[in-house]
This record gives structure tokens, C-alpha cells and sequence, in this order.
């Protein structure tokens, strides 16, 4: 736990100096790990093309937004300290946003070829449940919905399985007791940040801020726990 809040503390004290660099970071991990747990229940795969079509895959997350909605999404990007170059640079070359759309939907097609089309539905409705998302809604809200109601919930499912392999119900009721202290504290945090920062910024603004910047100091320490558990289980 230690180690874990001095991750997420150290991420925020970066993302305070070196804001560009640390959303660029956090856009880049985030596309991974959105691409490897929501293909994993699927595919086992772990060799190195593997790797890059789960990165190339989750990018789907990052630039759907910024196909269906770039001028908002650019102005999140503003918000979180995007260095002012990099998004002038993102204006002009528009081209790039489509290609690299082009290539979320290959990463779909490459999992569904390597599990022989097998289960292709999910991962069909997957990607179409993106599109309409930040078709319909602005960034912020098709973002929600997908880690909430998407993304998070498989990753509930799968640990309420390991937690019980018998019973779900007993597992999922075990995994909601474990997960209730830290969730209270999270939410409490939140709204501690939220009610400082607003004295600084306009609430919009904060409530971007805390949203994007927090998550990131969650899911560096998240994902590199996982790393190690994986390491441990190889070795034992």
C-alpha cells in the first residue's frame, strides 16, 4: 500500500512538472492496458506482435473522441496541460487521427483472426459500442460510460471468478468487501481535490483535471502491480 500510494503521489508531482510528457505517458499505458484486459478473457496470446496489436487495439479509446469530437477533445487536452505545439501540431495534421483509427480497427480484426473468429460478436460489439459512444456523447461522458460500464465491469467479473471459481455470487460479495474501503477513500479524495482546486480553476476545469490526472495516479501503480503479480506467478 505504501508503495503504491507513493507511485500515485510521485505520477501527480510529475504530471506538475512535466504535464505533456506525463499525458502522453498516461494516453500511451492506458491504450495498452485498455487493449490487453478487454481482449485478454479472449485471446491468451502474449508474444511480442501480440503486444503492439493490444496497444494498437486499446488506442481506439484515445482517438474515437478526437475523430468524432476533436475540438472538445482538444480543449481536454488544453486543460490537462498539453503543451500548446503538440496540439497546434494535432490541428494541422488532422490526417493522422484517421489513420490511427484505422489502425484501432485492424487491432480488432488481428484479435478476431488469431481466436479464428471465434467469439467475433464480442469483440465486434466492442468496438462498435466506441464508436457509438463518441458518436452520441461528448468525451467526458462516452469515456465514463465505457470504463464504468465496460471496461471496469470485466475486470470485476474476472476477479470475482478468481476470488470463488465455485460460486460468483460469493466471489463478486468478497471482491465488493475488499474493494469498498479504497473506493470510499478515492471518492472522498475526490471530492477533496475537487473543492481545493476549485478555488484556482473553473469547476469544469477541475473536474477534468481530477478525473484524468487521478486516474492516471491509479493506473501506473495498477498496472505495474499487475506486472509483478504476473512475474511472481511465472515463478512459483
Amino acid at each position: 500500500f505504501l508503495i503504491y500510494i507513493f507511485i500515485s503521489a510521485l505520477v501527480i508531482l510529475i504530471w506538475s512538472l512535466y504535464s505533456t510528457f506525463a499525458l502522453l505517458a498516461f494516453l500511451f499505458i492506458a491504450s495498452y492496458h485498455f487493449g490487453l484486459e478487454d481482449t485478454s478473457f479472449l485471446h491468451k496470446g502474449n508474444s511480442f506482435l501480440d503486444q503492439i496489436f493490444y496497444l494498437v487495439k486499446g488506442s481506439l479509446i484515445v482517438f474515437a473522441p478526437l475523430f468524432f469530437h476533436f475540438d472538445e477533445t482538444l480543449k481536454i487536452f488544453e486543460t490537462l496541460m498539453l503543451n500548446n505545439s503538440f496540439i497546434i501540431f494535432l490541428e494541422l495534421e488532422h490526417w493522422i487521427i484517421n489513420i490511427c483509427l484505422i489502425f484501432g480497427f485492424i487491432g480488432y480484426f488481428y484479435f478476431a483472426y488469431k481466436n479464428k473468429f471465434e467469439d467475433f460478436e464480442v469483440l465486434f460489439l466492442d468496438m462498435l459500442s466506441i464508436f457509438i459512444l463518441n458518436y452520441v456523447f461528448s468525451p467526458i461522458i462516452a469515456f465514463t460510460v465505457y470504463f464504468c460500464f465496460l471496461h471496469s465491469i470485466r475486470h470485476i467479473i474476472s476477479l470475482s471468478n478468481e476470488l470463488d471459481k465455485n460460486n460468483f455470487s460469493n466471489g463478486a460479495k468478497i471482491f465488493i468487501k475488499k474493494a469498498l474501503p479504497l473506493t470510499v477513500i478515492t471518492a472522498v479524495l475526490y471530492l477533496i481535490s475537487v473543492t481545493f482546486l476549485s478555488n484556482y480553476f473553473v469547476l469544469n476545469d477541475v473536474i477534468i483535471k481530477v478525473i484524468f490526472i487521478g486516474l492516471a495516479s491509479l493506473t501506473f501503480p495498477h498496472i505495474l502491480l499487475e506486472y509483478l503479480l504476473e512475474i511472481n506467478e511465472k515463478r512459483n
